[in-house]
């Protein structure tokens, strides 16, 4: 998995797409996080695909959507959860 940070304008384009009223719900360190996960399944998949998994229950996180735990501060459990689905690991 590649991680590459956005620059300030495809970060705003991100957030955009990614809808501002999900992100409000998270810190600004958390929404970064969203971010980075968002737009990696975005370049794989497609914009709707990423927002799907952000918001969708996850096996990884005991049916929990990745956007909740996020919330919840589980951001190194939401991390592995997007590496296993860009890997093809389903459950």
């Amino acid at each position: 998995m590649t991680e590459h940070a956005p620059d300030g304008a495809d970060l705003a384009a991100i957030r955009h797409r990614f809808s501002l009223r999900v992100a409000a719900l998270l810190t600004p360190e958390q929404q970064d996080i969203a971010v980075q996960v968002f737009q990696q399944i975005a370049d794989r998949e497609d914009d709707a695909t990423a927002r799907a998994w952000m918001i969708g229950m996850n096996p990884h996180l005991d049916d929990q959507a990745p956007i909740l735990a996020l919330q919840d501060g589980r951001t190194d459990d939401v991390l592995a959860a997007a590496r296993a689905y860009l890997n093809g690991v389903w459950a």
